[in-house]
């Protein structure tokens, strides 16, 4: 089971579905504080890195479902889009500028999204190497990927949104 797409089928349309209805809700979330949000760079790396892996999990979750991809195509979408979100980290740390006064962050908070997002990365590129050379747990590796990331994205959309909120 660990390498046949066709035994995660629930699953990748429960994640599919999950990171769809998400990502709108996001969407909507942020747009309601467009202003402040575009108005600091700090905000907006935060919302775009976000979104991208919220539609990550979309775009991987409707790969694994299309009948008869081989295991090798969804091991290359995922470690293309781990070594992609390992980029687009490294950039938006080293851009980000620094946070907006009135949201300076805790050092736990600091020592969370460090922590958080470096087990989120390891285990999405490990993910991938997984399914590519079949061994490691694939499918199963890629599951705890998804669960990793709902639960990051959702931590970091309510860290988003709480920012922004904060009276001056």
């Amino acid at each position: 089971m660990a390498y046949d797409p066709a035994s995660w089928q629930n699953f990748y349309v429960m994640t599919g579905g999950a990171a769809a209805a998400l990502t709108g809700l996001l969407f909507v979330a942020m747009s309601l504080h467009a202003q402040t949000i575009m108005g600091s760079r700090f905000y907006r790396n935060r919302a775009i890195t976000t979104l991208m892996s919220l539609t990550s999990q979309l775009l991987l979750a409707g790969a694994v479902l299309i009948p008869g991809v081989p295991v090798l195509t969804v091991g290359i979408l995922v470690e293309a889009a781990a070594v992609f979100f390992v980029a687009v980290t490294i950039r938006a740390t080293r851009t980000r500028g620094p946070p907006p006064a009135d949201a300076w962050m805790a050092w736990g908070r600091q020592a969370t999204e460090l922590v958080g997002g470096t087990i989120w990365l390891v285990l999405f590129n490990a993910a991938g190497v997984s399914l590519l050379v079949h061994a490691g747990g694939g499918f199963y590796v890629l599951a705890a990927v998804m669960f990793v990331m709902f639960a990051w994205n959702i931590y970091v959309a309510w860290v988003l949104i709480t920012e922004i909120s904060e009276p001056a």
